[in-house]
């Protein structure tokens, strides 16, 4: 290292400060979740590590004994507070605010109280909110939906803010009903069919992320994997991952 390098690393005496300031911010710990994940936020955004650590990730460990997933949980329900603060709305508990990962920030507040009315909870859990959050992600990406008032096919984008509550509800409900009745062409249920594949020596995932859910099937004794093709939920995902690995399987024959 040179010099130059050496001389970068180094904190000024403000930067110390600032830094012992940041770190019992964030030893406050899950009590002011929001107050430390800023403070790990700027933290990292700053480089106040480097002078003992060439990475952020590294830090957090040694120092709080953090691995660097809960850290990035921290930092980005900093992020999600904001957003709730910038809108006038009470900062939800953490877990809440990690089951809306993925939806926009302006349908917090309608996925919250939808929730709510369908649940008939004054605190939904963090799956209860999930649930609708899957589907608020799902329409955001351009879900066509029914217009509560004309009835007509249009976005969830295009509605007006008051419409959204509406559709939204609507369009959990319609899932709900699509689960119950979903069978497969010969009347095997997805999760049979999932449960199936477990017995035959596979291990399953459905994995859901923003960017929609997908089947990934684990071969126990050779360790290869398959995985199915990605949609925006869970049901169509299975539905295509059983057409595509049983047309595998089929093929082999």
């Amino acid at each position: 290292m040179t010099a130059a390098q050496e001389l970068q690393r180094l904190l000024t005496v403000e930067e110390r400060a600032r830094r012992a300031e940041l770190e019992t911010q964030v030893r406050v710990g899950a009590a002011a979740a929001v107050l430390a994940g800023r403070a790990l936020t700027a933290i990292r955004d700053e480089g106040l590590y480097r002078d003992e650590f060439t990475t952020f990730e590294a830090y957090t460990l040694e120092r709080f004994g953090m691995s660097r997933q809960r850290a990035y949980q921290l930092i980005d329900y900093a992020e999600a507070a904001h957003e709730f603060e910038a809108r006038g709305l009470t900062i939800p508990p953490e877990r809440i605010t990690r089951a809306l990962g993925g939806v926009v920030p302006d349908d917090y507040q309608i996925v919250l109280d939808v929730t709510k009315a369908m649940t008939g909870k004054d605190k939904p859990s963090s799956a209860d909110v999930a649930a609708v959050a899957e589907v608020a992600r799902d329409m955001a990406a351009g879900m066509q939906v029914e217009h509560p008032q004309t009835r007509e096919p249009t976005s969830y984008a295009a509605l007006p803010p008051a419409e959204r509550g509406p559709a939204l509800q609507q369009a959990v409900q319609r899932k709900a009903q699509d689960r119950r009745e979903f069978q497969g062409t010969d009347d095997v249920k997805p999760w049979d069919w999932l449960d199936g594949l477990r017995q035959s020596g596979s291990d399953v995932q459905v994995l859901g992320t923003a960017d929609g859910w997908q089947v990934v099937v684990i071969d126990r004794s050779t360790g290869e994997q398959r995985e199915g093709p990605r949609r925006k939920n869970q049901w169509d995902a299975i539905k295509a991952a059983r057409t595509v690995l049983e047309g595998e399987l089929n093929h082999d024959d």
